[in-house]
């Protein structure tokens, strides 16, 4: 299990980095323009680093639980 958890953390900050964006735009009102504006989740960075830094997330949540489970086997 440690070594899935530490694959999976790898691979979340893999897709994390490589797909990070440094342009933000910023629009304040536009009346002329006769399109509906669709936002992408009302955040500043993509679905792919969102993808990304869930996996990693999901990896150190199974770190976490190997640690716990073999602290509590010391016992």
């Amino acid at each position: 299990m440690p070594l899935l958890g530490l694959i999976a953390v790898v691979a979340g900050v893999i897709v994390a980095w490589s797909n990070l964006e440094t342009n933000v735009g910023w629009f304040a009102y536009a009346p002329l323009s006769n399109e509906v504006f669709v936002g992408d989740n009302g955040s500043f960075i993509s679905k792919e680093t969102q993808l990304g830094l869930g996996i990693a997330g999901i990896g150190l949540l199974l770190l976490a639980f190997w640690a716990g489970l073999a602290m509590g086997r010391r016992r």
